[in-house]
Formats: C-alpha cells, sequence, structure tokens
C-alpha cells in the first residue's frame, strides 16, 4: 500500500503544479505561442504601418481632431523598437519616429496576428 502512495504522491503533486501554472498563465507561451518573433512584429508596423501613419492616426482619433492636428507624415522609424506579445496572437509594438515638422516623436501600436488588423494606440511628440 506504501508502494502506492509513494508512486502516486509525486504524479499529483506534478499534476497540481500544472493546473496552478496554467491558471497563472505561465504556461501559456508553450501552449499558445506567437505565430510572430519579436523583429517580425515590429518589421510588420515598420513597413505597413509607420508609412501610413496619417491614415492610422484618423482612425484613432477621428477625421476632425486629425485635420485639427494636420499632418503626421512623412515619417521614419529610428531608435529602439520594442514588441511585447500579449499572449491570444496580439502584440504591443513601440518605437521612436522622426517626423519632418515636430521631429522625434514616440510610437504605440496593436498588431493582431489573427486578423492582421494594425491600430496606432499612442502618438507621443516632444
Amino acid at each position: 500500500m506504501r508502494t502506492i502512495v509513494t508512486r502516486l504522491l509525486p504524479a499529483g503533486l506534478v499534476v497540481l503544479l500544472v493546473v496552478a501554472f496554467l491558471g497563472c498563465g505561465l504556461l501559456e507561451p508553450l501552449i499558445k505561442p506567437a505565430a510572430l518573433t519579436n523583429v517580425q512584429a515590429v518589421a510588420l508596423i515598420q513597413i505597413s504601418g509607420v508609412p501610413y501613419i496619417d491614415q492610422y492616426y484618423k482612425e484613432t482619433v477621428g477625421e476632425e481632431a486629425a485635420q485639427e492636428f494636420g499632418e503626421i507624415g512623412p515619417v521614419t522609424p529610428t531608435g529602439t523598437w520594442t514588441a511585447d506579445y500579449q499572449g491570444e496572437g496580439e502584440w504591443v509594438i513601440q518605437g521612436p519616429v522622426i517626423t519632418k515638422s515636430w521631429g522625434e516623436c514616440l510610437t504605440t501600436w496593436t498588431l493582431s496576428e489573427a486578423d492582421s488588423e494594425i491600430h496606432l494606440i499612442g502618438f507621443k511628440c516632444d
């Protein structure tokens, strides 16, 4: 009887640990890994987002507010960019750009792997 308990106890502890880690989300990257790497996520934003920043800005703040602010472009990515995987195929990408009118600005974007949707969620200039 004692050998059955000593065999089942470690297996039971492993099951409890796995359930606890799943509940905390610590194993999520192993179960649902990102389809993209950090470098690929940044490149997608720099290629498909930054050149069209005026369009994305209008979607974010609305047509009237964008007209009051004026055009942002042309814009060039610069400096160090970061990409943080949020899980569930969602990314937050942040990086500096240089604008002709306002100099250096910090942009923050979201990228969805599921539908390739890109959104500009932050635009801050010095």
